[in-house]
């Protein structure tokens, strides 16, 4: 149980909150915003008029907007080790033709989709875009599908302390009424960062793929990960979520409906976790036939430099990776070895080029006319 002097009084505001959203949900006008895509002209959802079912109830009313993922993908998938074969959670709606966000590891090299619709219908669906900068993945179901989008929040107008609510798809017996703990950059061991990262509490175990509305009724977020360090004040810290922010796909959409991932994705990619020690950034695993370890890296070195540029802690760590080079080229890491420091050079690859399947299957007819 996650204890705090306010803790009454915020429970009051949490059953608020879930009273307004159910119902801000059951009256909400869905209104696309226009986002310019690469190509240079303005990307426009599917805006057609889509007629709600009648709702039972206000959640009832939200859950048109939220979907089951399943995803299947071979037993020589690349993240197959880590996320297994059988992939499940959420996705939120985008428009009115079955466009759904999800969280990127579900898709990930899937050879198999399927999303469950609130009526229950099951539909297949191809993988549009898996896209390694945000951590997000879209799928469009296949055939016509008409789908109830959600309201798009503008999440850089989220500041902490604000109140929310995590909506999976199984509905409002897993719903959660949360509170943003901290916004900040986030960086996760295996070569990611997530910018203006929203840190919820407390935790929900329904996060995957799953939506962060505000008050409104708005999409602020897409759930992936869990965090067991939220610092909500200098003494105390507490386990939650963290949300990738709406803003950040909302950003590279139109370059994900093009190419089937960002611009930014195309960088240098090595192939191992770190950790932060008191020594500093340690090497906590490699992945069996990537650079990294292919290059002579080992399990606990200590990185000190990239290029020769001195490290200062994981995020400055990946973000040197990422300028210093571009993907093939070679890329120098001074580490500490026990009491010996050693210089290792590593041919980077695209990461998109290790899976053993990249979802990239999205045509031009994406965009539309």
């Amino acid at each position: 149980m996650i204890r705090d002097r306010g803790s009454s009084a915020f429970s009051r505001r949490h059953r608020g909150l879930a009273v307004s959203v159910l119902f801000l949900c059951a009256l909400v006008h869905i209104d696309r915003p226009v986002v310019a895509d690469p190509l240079g002209e303005p990307f426009k959802y599917n805006q057609e008029p889509v007629t709600q079912e009648a709702a039972s109830s206000p959640m009832q009313a939200m859950m048109q907007s939220l979907v089951t993922v399943e995803a299947i993908t071979s037993t020589a998938a690349r993240t197959s080790k880590n996320f297994g074969v059988s992939r499940s959670g959420s996705g939120v709606v985008l428009d009115a033709n079955g466009l759904v966000v999800t969280a990127g590891y579900l898709v990930a090299e899937a050879d198999s989709v399927t999303l469950t619709l609130h009526d229950g219908s099951r539909h297949q669906a191809e993988v549009v875009a898996y896209d390694s900068v945000t951590g997000l993945g879209l799928i469009r179901a296949i055939g016509d599908v008409r789908t109830v989008p959600m309201t798009i929040g503008d999440s850089d107008k989220v500041s902490t302390g604000d109140l929310a609510m995590i909506i999976p798809a199984t509905g409002e017996p897993d719903a959660k009424a949360v509170k943003i703990g901290k916004i900040k950059k986030y960086s996760g061991g295996w070569e990611y960062i997530v910018d203006n990262a929203l840190h919820t509490y407390p935790p929900s175990t329904h996060f995957t793929g799953a939506a962060l509305v505000s008050d409104s009724a708005e999409l602020l977020g897409i759930g992936g990960l869990v965090t067991i360090d939220i610092d909500i004040d200098p003494k105390v810290r507490v386990p939650g979520n963290i949300f990738v922010p709406v803003n950040s796909l909302m950003s590279v959409i139109g370059q994900l409906l093009v190419d089937g991932r960002s611009i930014a994705s195309r960088r240098p990619w090595i192939g191992l976790d770190t950790k932060k020690t008191k020594r500093g950034i340690a090497v906590s695993s490699l992945e069996g036939d990537a650079p990294a370890k292919q290059a002579g890296l080992r399990n606990g070195d200590i990185i000190v430099a990239v290029s020769q540029k001195k490290i200062d802690g994981q995020i400055d760590f990946y973000e040197k990776v990422w300028k210093a080079t571009t993907p093939g080229e070679n890329l120098e890491l001074l580490v500490l070895r026990g009491d010996e420091y050693k210089s290792i050079t590593i041919a980077t690859i695209d990461y998109y080029d290790w899976l053993l399947k990249p979802s990239q299957t999205t045509q031009l007819s994406e965009l539309s006319e």
